[in-house]
């Protein structure tokens, strides 16, 4: 290889041997050659880094064969079509691996895997200033008045607005949000805002219209632009019972096992992904707050799904999750955080082991919980608690909706 003080010196003889004019063209010639030689010497001294494939099985030091093998027993009387599991700790697939016709990528209708996603957008808003938690909805749809005027943002997303959980016009199709929103205020309240916990998704649609009206664009369309794509979730939407102008917050999105561990993955980092900020660490610690304040849970007025995830008759909820709390009485410390779907859709975060998981399938919730609750009693087992301090969140200063992003 010339050296490039070689190649120098070959120019300047090059000029004063042929003239300027051929001079100069053999300068250019010597000097790509000269270019050729600094990006090897370069490349010699810089390595690209080796491609990082993710494993397709468990590391050595874990052995999740008993997980395994249950999941592969139980395909037949729990699960319809098949399920996938990926689990990851630290940033890093600990397993992944799909089981009959499901894969970790298979795109698939989340039910209330969506409240989660749902809140989430809702906090880039109080991130920037533009609402806050302790807003009266009043104050965005002007039409309300009395006391369905000072229900706040936050009772709409933590389920005690006042509102039954389940009302018929949520999930019609044809309808815009902002019809729906309108239909569901008109309603009588099943109890007392702020009195007591009913699960459902009638009180998010009036969330979703106040997102749109603050946002001035389609649900769909902000989800897009701040979450999913910023997430790299391009497959993930609210569409999935459907194109529509009315999606359903508490259960319409669809997206897989991989794209929403990068929505989970994300609130593990505090609110970071790939080194962009998508919302604040004190967003992310308010979400998992109990805004639902240990009320009494009306199971009456909620789905049999929500009967199947309660562990207690008091509720231990934040915005668009359950909060798991090291007692059977609600706290402020958290041992995970959930947002199972009543199509057996389950993504959670274990906080003493700090794992991800989501466990994917399209199978009604009450025929795959026996075998989900055990499966994640085999995890605890295989997988110790990384002996991280208790998760604080009574004292988050928010809801201000004053701190910007």
């Amino acid at each position: 290889m010339l050296s490039v003080l070689t190649l120098l010196s070959n120019i300047r003889t090059s000029i004063r041997t042929f003239g300027y004019r051929t001079g100069c063209t053999v300068s250019v010639m010597l000097g790509c050659r000269m270019a050729s030689c600094l990006s090897e010497a370069y490349a010699q001294a810089h390595p690209p880094p080796p491609i990082v494939q993710h494993p397709s099985a468990h590391p050595a030091n874990y052995d999740f064969a008993p997980v395994e093998q249950l999941l592969r027993d139980s395909l037949q009387k729990s699960f319809d079509g098949g399920c996938a599991l990926l689990l990851m700790q630290d940033g890093k697939v600990l397993y992944e691996r799909g089981f009959g016709k499901m894969s970790v990528d298979s795109v698939i209708p989340i039910a209330s895997g969506s409240k989660w996603l749902a809140s989430a957008l809702l906090m880039t808003f109080v991130d920037e200033g533009s609402l806050s938690l302790n807003d009266p909805i009043g104050k965005y749809l002007r039409y309300l008045y009395g006391t369905k005027a000072t229900i706040t943002i936050k009772q709409l997303f933590s389920h005690t607005s006042g509102f039954a959980g389940e009302i018929a016009t949520m999930r019609d199709m044809k309808l815009t949000m902002k019809d729906a929103a309108y239909r569901i205020s008109t309603e009588r309240f099943a109890y007392p805002p702020g009195t007591s916990f009913a699960y459902g998704g009638a009180s998010m649609q009036l969330g979703g219209r106040i997102i749109e009206i603050v946002g001035k664009k389609s649900f769909e369309e902000l989800f897009q632009q701040r979450i999913a794509k910023p997430l790299g979730m391009v497959r993930t939407s609210f569409y999935g019972l459907g194109k529509t102008q009315n999606p359903l917050l508490g259960g319409g999105a669809q997206s897989s096992a991989r794209e929403y561990s990068h929505f989970l993955q994300m609130l593990v980092n505090k609110g970071v992904w790939n080194g962009r900020r998508i919302l604040s660490e004190f967003s992310v610690a308010d979400m998992h707050l109990n805004h639902a304040g240990g009320l009494p849970v009306l199971r009456r007025l909620q789905s049999t799904s929500a009967n199947l995830t309660l562990t207690s008759e008091y509720a231990n909820y934040g915005l668009g999750v359950w909060r798991t709390s090291p007692t059977p009485v609600p706290s402020d410390d958290i041992i995970e955080v959930s947002s199972q779907g009543r199509f057996g859709f389950s993504p959670w975060i274990d906080v003493r082991r700090n794992v991800i998981g989501v466990l994917a399938t399209y199978t009604p919730q009450h025929k795959m919980q026996a075998t989900f609750k055990q499966m994640k009693k085999l995890l605890r087992e295989i997988i110790p608690p990384v002996h991280l301090p208790p998760v604080q969140t009574a004292s988050v200063p928010h809801s201000s909706g004053e701190r910007k992003r």
